[in-house]
């Protein structure tokens, strides 16, 4: 019995993996993050200092699309910009202007459903 389970499971396995492989292949829709700086060059961090500019970056991988990012701050104010159109393969940054100590939760919406969410914190 318990040789028909393990290989129950590993069957299971396999399955799962083989049906998880094309969506692999095929990348992901949306790169998004936060960086501690506005250049295209700035590198994803999960810590900024205080002073430092703060931007959260997004790029639709295939498609041209609108999106809306929104900003969680630590005192529970949640600010979101307007929808702004996203060319396929072009990266954008929109300012995140916060000294607020504490954790920032932003999100990215692309027509009205949730593609990415990315926390990152202030240090005092």
């Amino acid at each position: 019995m318990k040789r028909v389970k393990t290989l129950t499971a590993i069957s299971m396995g396999v399955a799962l993996l083989a049906s998880l492989a094309p969506a692999m292949a095929q990348g992901a829709a949306f790169r998004h993050y936060v960086a501690c700086g506005l250049s295209e060059n700035a590198k994803p961090a999960h810590l900024c200092q205080k002073k430092r500019d703060k931007g959260a970056f997004f790029r639709s991988t295939k498609n041209d699309v609108f999106y809306t990012v929104c900003v969680k701050f630590p005192t529970k104010r949640r600010l979101c910009a307007p929808k702004q159109e996203a060319k396929a393969g072009t990266l954008y940054v929109n300012k995140i202007t916060t000294n607020i100590p504490g954790k920032h939760r932003v999100t990215w919406f692309v027509q009205g459903k949730k593609v990415g969410e990315y926390v990152f914190r202030v240090k005092g």
